[in-house]
Formats: structure tokens, sequence, C-alpha cells
């Protein structure tokens, strides 16, 4: 036998470590409830707002301390600004502006040089946010996008609303000059989501000394609380400017700042009275499938309704959840799922009270933890029980399940907010041969449940203490979920923690738990520190309504992150340090690594980075699909991305990796990115992946494994062309093409957990293999108004059966003519009603 090596679960300083985690996981889980005595109270230290030309009132903070908070004017009852962006009218002429901004990013937080005039005005039906910006017109950086992509590089003016006069919670606004559009809600403290779509208003317009734009938010379209007399809500309002790779602010909050939501500008708004608003979306669908030559059409409609300012009710009715989204193509090859993201918009709308914490949404930086993920809604149907010997076409059993409809309600009282969802799935009926004769197969659908309720405190400090349950019905299965999370960020500032405690009852029989604590810890401007505990036992299953990577996991991570300016010369350096590692319930290390990354932005707002990092021996007890656990042993990678300033109109990055295999050999990575925006209302972008592996080691069959010598490569393609900034044309191809050769043959023993090297068990067979899958998508949108749009749609998806026979570029063009999935879809989702 080979002699027993010692990786870093049998060291005894790791079993105290283990042991400590879980009972600092509890510790923490419990003193969430008692933090006030935490709170701090130093006071924010951002500059006055006295210098602004608009009337201020001093009022009290959330802290018991006095403010100064802009005093926002009214217009008259019935008059209504056209929104176009020519800022032109006498409503906005007589209002003062605010027209003190800072650099907030890079965060020199010095007066800014450009001039930015902010005006904010409102009435019973919502509130106007104009801005008049001055840059020369040989500067501006126009790019039209899709809805939701305010990640691009222009110019643009943004804004945040703290809709709560509490800091709880708010909403995001940005207008991209050209007039594309994002949004999204945020929640304490820089909690952003772009799921939110809302029906507000927004145009901009080119000046000769620069350019504007305009805002109507409808106060239907957002929470707010049941208030008497005057409302009391809070802003910070942005701007980028491209070609300085500059965002200038007011209130100074850059991100190397931990304060954000509750530092807000705060205002005054007197008589606030708004109206029931009654919304409806009727849809229309119809899809024509090319594989089984068959049309089919589909009425739906979705309905909101908003009695009040603080509850809103959704339903919606044979709902269409046609394909007008495209998933990236994934090869995953591995025993661990792939987490998509929610793109439908029935479940994106008002899905922020059910996100509990940062890392249930999709901006998290860690892994995935959620107890609702409504991708499950909707999904592949559970496989049925089929005759012996019966025939069926199988990739109807991959297709999604049609939903009959859903229900939700989300709403406050006081410090209390709530939410229930519905959904219920149709059966699906799968039709086959049996022995020549037709025969059917019925597989019942699933119904779903979900309560939320959130008690949140802003008193110069926040806290929160959350409970969430879930539960999927279905003739074979019963499957509840609960979770309690607990949330504090102190008044100055500094300290952020997040926590969840779990637990799963699957058929009333199998009760799992777990649980995960995050500690943020904001050093000083710039410096941060992250400390996450997590624990998992294996008998804990949320992946019939939510998402868990894997159970039986202790986990123990610290990250730190340090960014400077001007530091050798350089613009901007970004450094980021993370150690973690993670034991299974037989206290074997299944996950461990230290990490380095240095990131510096050029004078030229070119980018640079390099990584280094180590993964020391971890034991795998996964991808054997159930036939035992081994060891992997260390690995070592370097990486190294270059990218060019993103604000031109041609741009590139390239980036490489290079990583020792855990059986011998390395593991090589190469990307390369080109976009070119020839002009505005064309983008064209063309992506490019190789990788290699020299002994990729993956399960064949029971204890047996086999190193492939692996070459992948996964081109992208697309184009936007616009030909108005509310009709887009866009094309999305991806490819990924896979070629495996069996190199070197190993086997588990029964008595170890080292891989040993074999002859080849089986000669007379190969497990040699190819993939090559496609993607492939057409899509034209026309927004007729807002959450108003006309969508035609041709996709494809393709897989080529006998890939492995054919040179790569061979591989891909003949790739086209093996659909798995082909045909076009026609939407009209229009809005009816306030």
């Amino acid at each position: 036998m080979q002699s027993l090596k010692l990786p870093f679960s049998r060291n005894p300083i790791v079993y105290v470590s283990h042991a400590l985690s879980r009972t600092f996981f509890l510790y923490t889980s419990c003193i969430l409830l008692s933090t006030s005595a935490l709170a701090s109270n130093q006071h924010n230290d951002s500059p006055a707002s006295s210098e602004s030309k608009i009337q201020t009132i001093e009022i009290s903070g959330h802290d018991g301390e006095i403010v100064e908070a802009f005093v926002v004017s009214r217009t008259e009852p019935n008059y209504e600004i056209l929104i176009d962006g020519d800022v032109s009218e006498s409503a906005w002429s007589d209002t003062m502006p605010h027209e003190v901004f800072y650099v907030v990013d890079p965060d020199t937080l010095e007066l800014t040089e450009l001039k930015s005039s902010w005006r904010l005005l409102y009435n019973d039906q919502g509130l106007y946010v104009s801005a008049v910006l001055e840059q020369d017109h040989e500067t501006l950086v126009e790019r039209l996008s899709a809805r939701d992509q305010g990640y691009l590089n222009r110019d643009y003016v943004s804004f945040v609303l703290d809709t709560s006069g509490e800091a709880r919670y708010g909403y995001w606004f940005q207008l991209n000059l050209g007039g594309s559009r994002s949004d999204g809600t945020i929640q304490p403290e820089r909690q952003f989501s772009d799921s939110w779509d809302g029906a507000w208003r927004g145009a901009t317009a080119r000046t000769q000394s620069g350019w504007s734009a305009e805002f109507f938010i409808p106060w239907s379209i957002v929470s707010m609380p049941r208030v008497e007399g005057d409302r009391q809500m809070g802003i910070v309002m942005q701007r980028k400017v491209a070609y300085l790779d500059e965002r200038h602010g007011f209130p100074p909050l850059p991100f190397t700042k931990p304060k954000y939501l509750s530092a807000f500008q705060k205002l005054v708004l007197r008589d606030v009275t708004p109206r029931q608003q009654l919304s409806f979306f009727p849809q229309v669908s119809s899809t024509y499938d090319s594989m089984d030559d068959n049309a089919d059409g589909q009425i739906g409609v979705d309905m909101f309704w908003r009695p009040s300012t603080n509850f809103q009710v959704a339903a919606t009715l044979q709902p269409d959840f046609g394909t007008v989204e495209a998933d990236s193509v994934i090869i995953n090859l591995s025993a661990i799922e792939t987490f998509f993201p929610e793109k439908r918009l029935f479940f994106l709308e008002g899905q922020e009270v059910f996100v509990p914490m940062e890392r249930a949404g999709a901006w998290s930086a860690n892994t995935p933890v959620m107890l609702l993920h409504t991708r499950r809604i909707g999904q592949r149907p559970i496989f049925p029980t089929i005759p012996a010997g019966a025939s069926f076409n199988w990739s109807d059993f991959r297709q999604p399940t049609d939903l009959r409809g859903a229900t939700k309600a989300i709403g406050q009282v006081g410090a209390f907010r709530y939410g229930v969802t519905t959904a219920f799935e149709d059966d699906t009926t799968f039709y086959g041969e049996l022995e020549g004769e037709p025969i059917s197969v019925t597989q019942a659908g699933r119904d779903y449940a979900v309560v939320r309720s959130l008690w949140e405190r802003s008193n110069g400090n926040y806290k929160g203490l959350g409970f969430l349950t879930t539960q999927m019905q279905h003739p074979s299965v019963t499957a509840t979920t609960h979770g309690i999370d607990g949330h504090f960020f102190s008044s100055n500032g500094k300290v952020k923690i997040d926590s969840q405690m779990l637990m799963s009852d699957i058929d009333g029989q199998e009760n799992g738990y777990g649980g995960f604590v995050e500690f943020n810890i904001a050093q000083r401007q710039g410096l941060t520190h992250e400390l996450v505990l997590e624990t998992y036992d294996d008998r804990l299953n949320l992946n019939h309504s939510g998402f868990l990577r894997r159970n039986d996991a202790d986990v123990m991570k610290y990250r730190f992150r340090l960014r400077q300016r001007d530091v050798l010369g350089f613009r901007e350096s970004s450094t980021r340090f993370s150690v973690g590692q993670s034991w299974n319930g037989a206290n074997q290390v299944i996950s461990a690594g230290i990490s380095l990354s240095q990131e510096f932005t050029l004078q030229n707002r070119h980018q640079i980075r390099f990584s280094l990092g180590y993964d020391p021996d971890e034991y795998e007890d996964r991808n054997s699909f159930g036939n035992g656990t081994f060891v992997e042993e260390s690995t070592v990678d370097f990486g190294m991305r270059y990218q060019s300033n993103s604000s031109r109109r041609l741009y590139a990055s390239a980036s490489a990796f290079v990583r020792t295999e855990s059986l011998e050999g390395l593991y090589v990575s190469a990307v390369s990115s080109v976009v070119w925006r020839p002009y505005d209302r064309l983008s064209m972008f063309a992506n490019l992946s190789y990788s290699a592996h020299d002994n990729w080691l993956l399960h064949t069959k029971e204890r047996n494994f086999a190193g492939y010598v692996s070459e992948t490569w996964a081109p992208r393609l697309g184009v936007d062309f616009f030909l108005t900034s509310k009709q887009h044309l866009r094309f999305d191809m991806e490819w990924h093409g896979v070629k495996a050769f069996e190199n070197t043959y190993h086997a588990l023993p029964e008595d170890d957990v080292y891989l040993v090297e074999i002859s080849d068990p089986d000669p007379e067979s190969r497990n040699d293999f190819g993939i090559s899958r496609l993607s492939l998508q057409l899509r034209y949108r026309w927004e007729l108004a807002p959450m108003s749009d006309v969508f035609l749609v041709y996709s494809k998806r393709a897989s080529h059966p006998n890939a492995l026979e054919r040179d790569f570029i061979d591989q891909f063009s003949q790739t086209f003519k093996h659909p798995t999935s082909e045909g076009v879809v026609v939407k009209l989702r229009h809005h009816l009603g306030a």
C-alpha cells in the first residue's frame, strides 16, 4: 500500500479551527439578535450640502443628529413636463439647481471641473429629475445598449432613491447618453440588483454645451411607507464621464467607503399623496418549432395592483415564458450543478424582498446559497415512470414545464416587510410508442409556495431579522425549507454582519441543517476585510426550491482588498488576497487554497492584472459519482490579463492562465476579446477562448478514472444594432467544441484514498469523446412604451453527434446541421393602466 500522506485535515491545528468555526457560527448567529450594543456614535463625514442652491431645512437624521435636507419643489397639481431630454420648460428654469459634485471614482473626492446642474420636482403623479451636463462634444461617448447594461463604459447619469426614508430599501435609475436605460433595487448597504424593471420614462438630448437628461418616476411603481405630513427620502446623484473614466457624485460616496445607503442626501417632500395603480400586461405569443413542424399559440396576462404605497399584489395567468433570453453554452462534466440566473420578468418583479442578503442575488462574490431560486419553477418535469420497452423522443423530457399561474403579494407595516409567492405548474404529457402502438405518460406538475417576513430598524445603525420558508409539493415528494437571517451594519460603516440559519425537511422524515455568517470590516478607506464561515450537514437539501452547490461542508474563507490611487505612477492599484479551506463531515479537506491578485490601472486607462494561487492536497468526494473519495494533489496557478481603454470605439482584452494538473502536466487557457463600436448605434464583439489539458481527470465507471489530453475552443460573436434607442436588433452566437483522448488510466483501491495508475482496463474500446454545442439567437425588440414590447426571436441550439471525427473548423460548420431545438417566437406584451 502506498504510504499515507497528510493533507491539511490531519493537522491538529485544523481540527481545532474546525471546531471553532462551528462554535463561532452559532455564537455570531445569536449575537445578531442583540447587536444594538455594537452601534457606534460616529457621524457621517460627507461634506456639508450647504453650498447647494437648493433650499434646505434642518431635520433629525437616523441617529438623532441634525442634518440638512433638500426641500424638493412641487409643481402645479396637473402640470406635466414633456420627457424628451430637452430641459427647457419653465418649471425647470424656475427651480434652483444643485451644482456641487465630487470625483468619487477614482476616489480623490475633489470638486469636479465639469459642471453638472441637477434639479428635482414632484407632484402627485411622481418625481421629476433633470441633469444638465457640461462637456465638449468631441469627448462624448454614446453607446446604445439593451436595458440593464449599465456597466458599459460610456457617458451616463444615475441616481439612487431611498424611498423608505430610513435607509432600508430603495431604487436606482440610470440614463445613458442616447436614451438606453438601466434600473434596479438597493438594500443595505450596497446590495444592488438589476432584476427589477420599472415603468418609468427617461430621455437624453445633446445641447450646445454638452448634453442633458430627464427622468420621470411614477410614485405608483415604487414602494414607500405610509406617512402623514412631510415625507423624507434620500438620494445620491452620479454622473459618468467616460473619456476621463471618472464618476462624479453627490454626496461623495465612493466604493472605497463603507457607508452608502445610510449616508444619502436627505430630501423633504410635502403632501405626497400617490394614487392607486392597477396595471394589466396582456401578452400573446406564437411559437413555431421546426423540429416537430408544430406551431403553438398562447394568450396570458400579468396583473399588478398597488392600492397603497406600501402594498402590491401581482398575478399571472397562463404566463408565456417563451425564449426571448438565451442561456450561455455550458459544458459541465462534474457532479456539481451549474447556477443559471433568473431572466423571466414576472419572477423578477418585486423579488428583492425574497433576497435575504447579497449572496442570494446575482452580484455576489460568494457562491450562491438561496432558499428560493425561481429557475426551479418551470424547470424540466420530474422524470416519470415509463413502461419497459417504450420509446420516446427523449429531448421532450428536457423541455421546461408550462405554468398555469403564479401570484405574489409584497408590502410593509411599520418596521416589517413581507412577501408571499405561489406558483403552479401544469401537468406534462409525453407521447411515445410501445410495440408499435402509441402510448402517453403524464407527469404531474409541482406547486410552490414561499413566505417571507423581515423586521428592520435603521437608527444610526441598521439591524434586520428575517424569516423565509419555501415548500414544493408533488405527488412523489414534499420539500420544505426554512431560513432565519440576521443583519447588522454599524453607524460608522466599519462593521457589517450578515447571517442565515437554514433547515430542510423532505417528506417530514429527513431533516437537514446549516448556515453561514459573513463579516465585512472596513478598516479604512480602500481597505476591507471579509471573513466567511459556513456549515452544512449531509442531509441539508435546498435544491427543490432553492440552490446549494453542495452540502456536507464546513467552510472558512478570508479575503482582503486594498485599493489605492497614484501608486508607483499608476492611476489606481487594486490588491486582493484570499485564503480558505473546506471540510466534509469525515473531517477531510475538500477544498483549500491561497491566492493573490494585483491589478493596475494605467494613466491611459488601460488595465493589467496578475494573479498567483496555490491549492494544497484536497479530497474529492463528489466527482467519483458515489464511487469513493480520493485525493487530488496540490496545484499552482498563474494568470495575467490586459485590457485597453474601454471608452474607445475599438478596445480589446487578452488573458492567459496556467495551472499544474493534479496528476501531471499542465492546464492552460487563453481568452481574447475585441469590441468595435464604429458608431453609436452599432456595436460588435468577438470573443475566442482556448484551453488544453495534459491530464484532465474524469470518472469513467465504477472506481476507474482516466486522464485525458484535451482541447477546447469556444468562440462567441455578437452584433447589436439600434434602429432607434427603442428598436434593438441583436445577433448572438456561441459555440463550444471539445476533443478529449485517453492518456492515462487510474483506479481507486477499496482500502485507500490515493489513485493508482493502471494499464488500460478495456483495451478493446476507448472512451475518447468529442462535444460540439452551439447556441444561436437573432432577436428584434421594439419598446412601444415603458414595459411594453414586441419581440421577434429566432433561436437554435445544436449538438454534433460525431464531433470527435472532425477537425474543429469542420466540427463547427457541421454542428449547424444537427439542431436539438430550433424555432421562432413572436411575443407582444403591452402595459395597460396607470
